[in-house]
């Protein structure tokens, strides 16, 4: 582990944020997701994160509990919720959601992005 100039290992956390991708004139749902989740996956690649993934998000019928990916499709747009998971070193986990916040929102320009989580990344294999 890197040590910092005060002494103190660097510490990671792994943020867990919702993010909803609008993608537009595609005609197949896996399409839908197969764009949203390279598009944000260049984005999340850009930051300083060490470890990302990012998966669709499920959601629950309402009256019989089957769960399906969270995608909304239309004629010409449809709208995937993502979650991504990112790792980012900081000195406490409210500091990594502002982080992960800041360098996502930069390279994801008016998005909404929701802090889902946010704890303490077990230490990368040496």
């Amino acid at each position: 582990m890197t040590m910092s100039g005060h002494g103190e290992e660097e510490t990671w956390f792994e943020v867990q944020l919702s993010v909803p991708w609008v993608v537009a004139g595609t005609t197949g749902v896996q399409d839908v997701i197969n764009i949203a989740v390279s598009e944000v996956g260049k984005r999340v690649n850009q930051t300083s994160a060490r470890y990302s993934e990012i998966v669709v998000q499920d959601v629950a019928c309402p009256s019989c509990g089957y769960e399906y990916e969270a995608t909304l499709s239309t004629t010409d747009f449809a709208l995937v919720v993502l979650t991504v998971l990112a790792q980012f070193e900081a000195s406490s986990a409210e500091e990594s959601s502002r982080i992960a916040k800041r360098e996502l929102g930069v390279r994801m320009k008016d998005i909404p992005l929701t802090v889902l989580g946010v704890r303490r990344a077990t230490p990368e294999p040496e």
